[in-house]
């Protein structure tokens, strides 16, 4: 009897070996297949990383020495964040940013502007760089009159975003410089009582609503000395601004690639931004 239950595990233990062995040579091919295009697509994810991660450091390095550069040779800045922006990413958008600054310092404002619009249309870059962008261009389009100025600011003036108000002061200015003193008068009046706005935009609201006010009075206020240090002061209040866009991660790549690097290379730009230029 003993012999017999011997014999019968002997058999279903060959039985078991073979309906292995069978299962192999069916599916094995596709298991080694499997695990090899595993091990295949994790290398791949691991030099992908790596190689975002070295151009991204890369990338912060040439955008910390065209920053630097600024100070020293402004025509060769500009050509190295170019082609910084042209390579796109976080540090693209920045770089952007800086050239357009450079301009505006320098007196280039048609260039400026120009770079600026460049910069809100890219729908890469964040939203917060973007409505910095318009307001700078909406500011320095007031040369080129009302309609100009509108455009640039699109709906910012309507949102409640952070640059709101300072949108709603550049669009009083337009209507101003329009010689639409009611409309310039209501805008000014909003923004002098509303809480949210700071109070330096709150101060200049009042100054504004008064030229408004005598403008529609039938007084000729073109040439007004405290009109062009009301707009200088503006101007002074935006561009500081600058300092305060949010960093833009403007791609899934660039999220993935500042993952591990951004607080470094954040640290890095607000130091550079700090020690060349307080906009």
């Amino acid at each position: 009897m003993a012999n017999e239950d011997s014999a019968f595990r002997e058999v279903d233990q060959e039985l078991a070996e073979e309906r292995q062995w069978e299962l192999f040579r069916t599916r094995g091919p596709m298991v080694i297949a499997g695990a090899l295009a595993i091990m295949i697509g994790v290398g791949a994810w691991q030099f992908q990383t790596w190689q975002r991660v070295s151009n991204a450091e890369t990338q912060a390095l040439e955008f910390r020495d065209a920053v630097d550069l600024l100070n020293t040779d402004q025509d060769g800045a500009r050509v190295a964040l170019g082609a910084i922006a042209e390579d796109g990413g976080g540090y693209g958008v920045l770089a952007q940013f800086h050239r357009a600054s450079s301009y505006s310092r320098g007196g280039e404002r048609l260039k400026a502007v120009e770079t600026f619009r460049a910069i809100y249309k890219n729908g890469a870059a964040s939203k917060p760089v973007r409505d910095l962008a318009r307001l700078r261009a909406a500011y320095l389009s007031l040369a080129d009159g009302r309609a100009a100025v509108l455009e640039d600011l699109g709906d910012l003036s309507e949102s409640d975003g952070a640059f709101a108000v300072y949108a709603r002061e550049i669009s009083g200015l337009a209507a101003l410089d329009a010689k639409d003193y009611q409309t310039a008068l209501d805008i000014f009046r909003q923004l002098t009582i509303d809480i949210a706005a700071p109070e330096s935009v709150r101060t200049r609201a009042e100054d504004f609503a008064a030229l408004a006010a005598s403008g529609k009075a039938g007084v000729n206020i073109s040439g007004e000395t405290r009109v062009e240090d009301l707009i200088d002061a503006l101007g002074e209040a935006i561009a500081a601004g600058d300092g305060e866009a949010e960093r833009p991660a403007t791609d899934g790549v660039v999220e993935e690639e500042v993952s591990e690097t951004e607080t470094d290379d954040a640290s890095k730009s607000d130091a550079v931004e700090g020690e060349s230029e307080t906009e």
